[in-house]
């Protein structure tokens, strides 16, 4: 099996100064300009759905082998599926990270993930967008805000109060993005493509934990496995069950790291059969079994 690299928050943190929950949300205001590159400078795939705000300076982003120039007053918004990485940055770009696991919005009462998905994918091939000033510095006070709770660790309602803190942050990019969806200038129609690919990838952030299997995404899209495979591979350059089989081990890697769950417990929460077949999967990827990955994880 081909390997692709899919990094988690909780890695993420392990190279950036920052600051994270469970390593479900994180924040990353990164001081050194050199402090942008992961994998060594290689391009990644990144676990969660991220919010980059460029407060000045330049820098050129790559994703998915499109190079965007970046400036201050964009915000970059960025899919698990978005291949990524930062290069060309000045000596006064200045940014703001803000990285979140689909699950910990999923916990919050009331609030759909679906339009924040939708929002989403509707820049996923232009994912780079130009705003406002003032709805910059609305943005840039939200994530602030966010991070500010994540780091009240000895409150009773930790988890609730980045979550509040969270849905302002939604609620004020939500206004930005629907104000410019609006717009005139904004009128592009998808391709037929592009409107699957977007459905397959909303289905996969939904459900790669419990279903592991090309067939029920094809099926769910009302569309054979061969087609999507072909879809997927042409647009992404990826093949389906590399992005199933990466998204799981990434996972598994972030509960590893970030949780006290038993081996057993992670073998469950990502639907396999047994304790047995998860570390036979976990060892094929990493070259660990999930005990070893942990102790030494926690020794470095």
């Amino acid at each position: 099996m081909e390997h692709y690299q899919i990094v988690n928050i909780q890695e993420v943190l392990e190279q950036k100064e920052g600051v994270a929950y469970q390593g479900e949300i994180g924040v990353f205001v990164p001081d050194n300009t050199c402090d942008f590159a992961l994998a060594e400078g290689n391009p990644v795939y990144v676990n969660a759905f991220s919010y980059v705000l460029v407060l000045g300076g330049s820098a050129s982003l790559s994703v998915d082998e499109h190079v965007y120039e970046i400036f201050a007053n964009q915000i970059c918004v960025l899919s698990p599926l978005h291949l990524t990485c930062f290069s060309r940055v000045s000596d006064d770009f200045k940014c703001m990270f803000l990285c979140l696991h689909k699950d910990f919005v999923d916990r919050i009462s009331g609030f759909s993930l679906k339009q924040r998905i939708s929002n989403g994918m509707n820049l996923h091939r232009n994912p780079v967008l130009s705003i406002a000033a003032c709805d910059m510095e609305v943005l840039a006070e939200s994530i602030e805000y966010i991070r500010s709770q994540i780091l009240r660790k000895g409150h009773l309602y930790h988890q609730e109060l980045i979550q509040n803190a969270l849905v302002k942050f939604y609620l004020e990019l939500d206004n930005v993005l629907d104000r410019k969806t609006n717009h005139v200038e904004q009128t592009v129609v998808p391709s037929r493509k592009d409107v699957k690919l977007r459905e397959f990838i909303t289905l996969l952030m939904q459900h790669f934990k419990e279903e592991h299997q090309v067939a029920f995404y094809a099926d769910a899209l009302h569309i054979t496995p061969q087609y999507l495979t072909l879809l997927v591979k042409r647009q992404t350059g990826k093949t389906v069950n590399a992005f199933i089989y990466e998204l799981i081990y990434s996972e598994a890697r972030n509960l590893l790291l970030a949780t006290d769950l038993s081996i057993q417990e992670v073998a469950a929460k990502l639907n396999f059969a047994d304790q047995a077949s998860f570390s036979k999967f976990f060892k094929r990827h990493s070259g660990k079994a999930p005990q070893g990955f942990r102790e030494m994880s926690s020794k470095d």
